[in-house]
Parts: structure tokens; sequence; C-alpha cells
């Protein structure tokens, strides 16, 4: 999430895996039949349907969540005596208590190639046991997971976190090894470029793999162990690319078809999460394809940072104009439409600790209901960008912004997503025959709210309440219908300005 000028690492081409056996732990697999999640009935089989996430009842589904390191997936750890990269404290019930109640129904979880395959062809049993708790605890409070193949500076060896130390080429000396904490100019040392641009070109590992081939296999064991289970919503080739200058948009392009493929092997319908160059933080704008994603069940996944990053600087946002916000987001949809998928803002956030943090937020996500994208904020752990301050309490402006109402699943098409204020929200949809009979999901937060009503099509609604969202009928299979909620919001809400 930080300044990609200083992020410099993605993959490339290399041979494809298809039609190949993978080694685990020093034995050979067979090539995996592909298992479909999306049955029909299954509210928690999560597919994509053209520009849009659809759940087995038909429903269109959006997601809101956070970003969340989970300690045994995420890998900071150093050996040796060294210090660790960085240290942040584990997810725990509390704070699966606290997303819940806020109404979100994602998490984006940054995992480590180093954390899943430390040793060549040594793959973490621990690190399943992890996910295996991790995946149980989400289920419990109704959350999916998003999975991230994680990296920053392309190793916790010479960087910050990412490939395990034999995936380094050239092999660093002892003395150019890291001891945390870490640092940020880190980024720019020629050790960590260069590791990088070897992986691009598909360097061999200490064990003669291609460093590509090596990567992809390590993704596939973990996504072989959840292949069956809904709660995953899905796979993310690599955090933040940055492709070669010449060809970059090629390289990557070609190494996500590639790694997609190898995903469908195990799971045909499991969403594919895509992240444009990195380069995109500063810029606000990324290449568009000259043909749409056609690998599979494609999910364009871009990071949005606008004021923070962006180039010319906007001096973290200071002249607090939303304008100046706009048109990132808006040519991110562009972005997304050109290749034919849904937008799921992987990475947003800025400073939570100063009073203009929050309203970011606040304006980003009204410009994520401008175009129905789905998002996970960064990020989930204390400190000034987090949920929570340093002393682990939850901010409540913050609470409050992200746990706006939005509409999780909607039994149709949906339209439109309107707020004349904050004490309004008007969900427009069509009505389909194969949703006819569902309920809509709708996120309620008491963070948000003092007092709340829903409406159907101008008639008062009594949903059943859940934790964080509240669930109901309305509206018949054929023309358009409006949801609209109305009410007292939080005193903290009333802070911000619409």
């Amino acid at each position: 999430m930080l300044p990609p000028m200083r992020r410099f690492f993605a993959g490339s081409l290399a041979a494809g895996l298809l039609g190949t056996a993978i080694t685990f732990g020093g034995c050979a697999s067979p090539a995996t039949t592909a298992v479909t999640r999306s049955a029909n009935g299954d509210p928690w089989a999560v597919r994509v349907e053209g520009r849009a996430f659809r759940d087995g009842l038909g429903r269109q589904r959006l997601f809101h969540g956070y970003n969340a390191k989970v300690a045994g997936l995420f890998d900071p750890v150093l050996s040796g005596g060294r210090v660790p990269q960085e240290t942040f404290p584990d997810l725990t019930e509390q704070n699966f208590a606290d997303f819940e109640a806020l109404g979100f129904n994602v998490l984006r979880i940054p995992v480590n190639w180093s954390a899943i395959e430390p040793e060549p062809l040594e793959y973490s049993a621990a690190f399943l046991t992890r996910l295996d708790a991790l995946r149980a605890q989400a289920r419990a409070h109704g959350i999916h997971l998003l999975l991230d193949m994680h990296q920053d500076a392309f190793s916790k060896e010479i960087g910050e976190d990412g490939a395990p130390l034999w995936a380094i080429v050239p092999e660093p000396k002892p003395e150019q090894l890291r001891n945390g904490p870490f640092n940020d100019a880190w980024r720019l040392d020629d050790l960590v470029v260069q590791a990088g641009w070897n992986f691009f070109r598909d360097k061999s590992a200490r064990d003669g793999r291609s460093l590509q081939d090596a990567h992809i296999a390590a993704a596939k064991y973990m996504v072989s162990h959840v292949a069956s289970d809904t709660t995953i919503l899905g796979i993310e080739a690599f955090n933040e690319p940055v492709p070669p200058i010449v060809g970059g948009f090629t390289f990557l392009r070609d190494f996500h078809e590639r790694f997609a493929a190898v995903m469908k092997q195990v799971d045909a319908s499991l969403p594919f999460f895509f992240e444009p160059e990195a380069l995109r933080n500063q810029s606000d704008r990324a290449e568009k394809p000259e043909t749409p994603w056609t690998a599979g069940p494609g999910v364009y996944a871009p990071h949005i940072y606008t004021g923070w990053f962006t180039q010319p600087s906007q001096n973290n946002w200071a002249s607090e104009d939303p304008k100046a916000l706009e048109a990132s987001v808006l040519r991110a949809e562009d972005e997304a439409a050109t290749w034919q998928t849904p937008m799921f803002i992987t990475e947003l956030g800025c400073d939570q600790s100063i009073a203009r943090g929050p309203r970011w937020l606040h304006e980003e996500l009204k410009l994520q209901d401008r175009v129905l994208a789905s998002s996970t904020v960064w990020q989930r752990e204390p400190g000034a960008w987090g949920l929570y301050d340093n002393d682990g309490t939850l901010r409540p402006v913050t609470a409050a912004v992200v746990g706006r109402s939005w509409p999780r699943a909607i039994a149709g098409n949906l339209l439109a997503i309107e707020r004349a204020s904050a004490a309004s929200m008007t969900v427009r949809f069509t009505g389909t025959s194969v949703t006819e009979s569902a309920d809509h999901d709708v996120s309620v937060s008491d963070a948000y709210w003092k007092t709340v009503t829903i409406q159907c099509d101008g008639a008062a609604v009594t949903p059943v309440k859940h934790t964080g969202h509240v669930t109901f009928r309305c509206g018949s299979a054929t023309g358009d219908h409006t949801i609209t909620l109305t009410g007292t919001p939080t005193d903290a809400m009333n802070t911000m300005a619409w």
C-alpha cells in the first residue's frame, strides 16, 4: 500500500503448468480435477457473471471489508535471531465480532510465498492449519476471504515481505540480508530491484525450477486445500506488480492468464483477481486492454490511493476537494468495463488519525456506490492508517464511515445506489424470475444508525435482523423496484459533509 515507484515487482511469462504434475513435499501430485463451487441454491457460492458477482441464489452481490494480516499466513519473521521486519497483532475473535457488527462480508488476507513454501518443495502444513482455523472463524461470522499472494519489495530477506530466501536471484550474500524493522528506503535498493527483475525474466530458483513455476505451484498448493470451501471468495495472483517498462502490459497479462489457467485446474469457478501495474497508485490510471479478459472468471482489482500517492503531489489530499478523487475511480470503472469484469478495489486507505482521513474514505465509498464497486480498505492493524488506533481501540468516526449501509445481496439486477444525505439510502434494482423468492441482504450497522426504517416500493418492510445486516423480501419478478432506508445517523456519521 506504499508508493508504487518503490514497489518493483510482479511476474511475467514462462512455460505453462497445464497438464503437468505438481510436486508437494517431494511427492508428485496428479493434475487436479476441477471442482465447481457455484452450486445453485448456495448463498455462499459466489461466481462471476459478466460484470457482476452472483451467488448460488442468483442474487447480485457486493463486498466490502478490510485487509487483515494473520500470523502464520503473513510472514515477517527472520531467521538467525534477526529482528522481524514488522510486528502486528494477530486477527482475533473480537476483530471478527467488530467486522460482523459493521456489516462487512469480506476480508482480503495477504499471504506470503515464504510462509507457504519456506524451502523448495517443502510446503508448510502449519500454514494450512492456520488457514483452516481462519476459514472456520470467518464462516462463523458470515465473512468471505480473498486470498492475496502478497509481496512488497520482493522478500522479507531483502525488502519487506513476499518470496522465500531460496527464490531470490541472485542469491544475496549474508551481509546483504536485512535486519528489521523495515526501512522504506530498501524498496529502491539494487538487490531488491535485481531480484524482482529476475523474477520477471523467469530465472531459475536454486532447485532448478523457474521462479514463476514455483510461485504458481505454491498458490496451487493453497488453493487445492480450500477448493471446496465457498468461504473463499477468490485468489489474487500478485500484489502491486510493476512489470518491465517495455512490453510491461503484455508481460503482466500473460502472467495473469497463465496463473488463472492453473487455478482453473483446481476450481473452475473460483474468481481470479488481477491487478494493473502498481504505478496506477501514482498516475490514477492504467493501460486498457485491446481485448477483454477471457481466461476464466476474472475480477479487475486496482488499488486507489488518490491524493496520498498521486503525482504531482496533492499533499495527502490537503485540498479536501471531492472532485480531486473522482477521476481515478471513474477511470478504474472504465478500465474494468474494457476488461468486461467486475471491479473490486482491493486496497484503498489513508491516515485515519487526522480529520480529513475519514472524510477521504467517505468520499471514496460514495464514488464506489456510483460505479457499484466492491472493496477492501487498507488496513485492519492498529496505527495511523488502521481501523483501530495505536491502543487497539476502534476509531468511532472511521467505523461510522465504513459501517454505512449498502446492499450486500440484491435479489435481481442492481441498477443504482443513491444517497441524498447521511439519513437516507435508495437502492434501485430490476427483479428477475430467478431471484423472485430470494431475500435481499442490506448492511445495517449501529456504528452508522441510531434508528432506521426500510421501505420497499414505498411500503414499510419488517426485516429479519442479523448482526450488522438485515434480510427481507421486496419486489416482483418484473419491472424496476426501490429499497429505501431512512433514519437518524450516529453523531460520528453526522461529522461527514454530503
